[in-house]
Formats: C-alpha cells, structure tokens, sequence
C-alpha cells in the first residue's frame, strides 16, 4: 500500500473510532445538567487553574457579555467560583469549585475507562505496534505545533 493511501485509511480508522467514542460521550454528556456552552466553560476554567471573563470569552469567541449569564448558572450550581483579582480588583478571577473539578474528573475517568476497555480487546502485540504508532503521530504532532508556532512569530 502506498504511502497516500496508508494516510487514508487510518484517517478513515479514526474517524470510525472517533464515531464510535462520541456516541459512548454523547450518552453520558445527555445526562449532564449543564448547556455545551456551560460545559466548554467549565472545562477551560479547569483547564487553566483559574482565569477571568476576558480570557474566556475571548477562548470561547463571544463577548464577555454572553460569558456573564454562563457563568452566573454556573455559580449558581456551586461549580465555578468567582472572587476579586488580587492584581486588578476591577477583576474577577473565575475557579471551578472542588465539585466542578469533580465533575469534570469524572467525565475524563469514565471517557478514559471506556478506552481501556476497548484497548483491553487488543492484543498484547498488536497494542506494542499500535503504542509504536501513536508515539511517532505524537512526535509527528509535536513537531508540526513547532513548525506552526515558528511560522506565527
């Protein structure tokens, strides 16, 4: 198999596991009583320790204005706190809350579990060259980041 078509075949492979995984995710997701925008917010804020309505709304790209009422509910929840820059007290420093954190533990463990399982399936040898697979995309990945972040300064 040539190399171009190699390439197409495991985009094609990817796609059907992707498919596959989204569809265990979008169960579980169902079940949250949170919006997407809610659960984007929430990740990001833990994602990064802490942050303000600034950075989010510009990582999400609406106006710290749509930010406000996302986070009010989010709050209101007990998920995400909110309390005044040390810096700058103009600003307010947005931390998901131990229960955020552990909500968004938890999504994280339950996607992880169910990949173990699938990868349970897998043979011992078949699970070498596939590690051997995914280190080189890993370093491939890598690299290309570099190239890009080189090409953006």
């Amino acid at each position: 198999m040539e190399k171009e078509e190699l390439i197409g075949e495991i985009i094609a492979l990817q796609r059907k596991v992707d498919r596959v995984r989204r569809q265990y995710q979008l169960d579980i997701w169902m079940s949250l009583p949170l919006t997407i925008a809610q659960l984007k917010c929430l990740f990001f804020i833990s994602n990064h320790g802490s942050t303000n309505s600034s950075k989010l709304a510009e990582a999400l790209r609406v106006t710290p204005t749509n930010i406000t009422g996302i986070v009010d509910r989010l709050v209101k929840q007990g998920l995400v706190s909110r309390s005044v820059d040390a810096q700058d007290r103009r600003m307010l420093v947005l931390k998901a809350t131990i229960k955020g954190e552990g909500l968004v533990a938890n999504l994280r463990e339950r996607k992880r579990s169910r990949f173990s399982k699938a990868l349970a399936y897998i043979s011992t040898d078949d699970l070498a060259i596939l590690h051997q697979g995914l280190t080189s995309l890993a370093k491939a990945v890598e690299a290309r980041k570099e190239e890009a972040n080189a090409d953006n300064d």
